[in-house]
């Protein structure tokens, strides 16, 4: 009887020993299981976030001049030279040229600095620059003078009246993209491109402002 007696003491003894280190164990892991490096992951917990503003900020400036649209139009053009009647007769000329051009409008992400990003948690807010016309130009391909007509008494061909007719029609189709919206536009796909880079940090919420 005494042996029996004996067995099972032990035996309750073990079994409270077990429950008390059930109770410091669980409530060990309750306070601090998501700062274990082992733990944590287990109990299905996010890691810290490593990444940022400095980083997010380096990364936005590598994307550079960011050209989000194109617009291509063709324009005709004329320009033909001025003066009195003698001017006309001797020196008169008029130009037509049709061109076609290309205008691109983006965002240039070159000079964005750290007071532009704000990162809060899962959260960047990021102040964009506002968006510009990166460059115009002319198809040469696609550019020709289709008409040039002289005063009887001309001889000498005008050139410069050619390149002013082509400059004219860079203005012409710089001035139609913006009159088609090409700024909006080139906002709107900007920040499109840069949530999705941005997201690949793991942030979850990309607001523009």
């Amino acid at each position: 009887m005494g042996g029996k007696g004996g067995g099972l003491g032990t035996t309750l003894v073990l079994a409270l020993v077990i429950v008390v280190l059930g109770v410091a164990l669980g409530v060990g892991l309750a306070r601090f299981g998501s700062s274990l490096p082992i733990v944590g992951p287990l109990l299905g917990e996010k890691p810290p976030r490593t990444t940022t503003g400095p980083v997010v900020v380096e990364g936005i400036k590598e994307l550079d001049q960011l050209a989000t649209v194109r617009w291509t139009e063709s324009v005709p053009v004329t320009r033909e030279t001025g003066g009195d009647i003698l001017d006309r007769l001797f020196s008169g000329e008029k130009v037509i040229v049709i061109a076609t051009g290309k205008v691109e409008a983006g965002v240039d992400l070159g000079d964005i600095d750290k007071d532009q990003v704000s990162v809060n948690g899962d959260s960047v807010t990021i102040d964009l620059p506002e968006p510009e016309i990166l460059s115009a130009s002319l198809d040469e391909e696609r550019t020709r003078v289709y008409d040039r007509d002289f005063s009887p008494l001309n001889f000498r061909p005008d050139d410069d009246l050619v390149e002013e007719a082509r400059l004219q029609a860079v203005q012409k189709i710089t001035d139609a993209a913006r009159e088609n919206e090409i700024l909006d536009t080139a906002e709107h796909n900007a920040e499109d491109s840069v949530r999705a880079f941005v997201t690949t940090l793991g942030f979850e919420e990309v607001r523009f402002r």
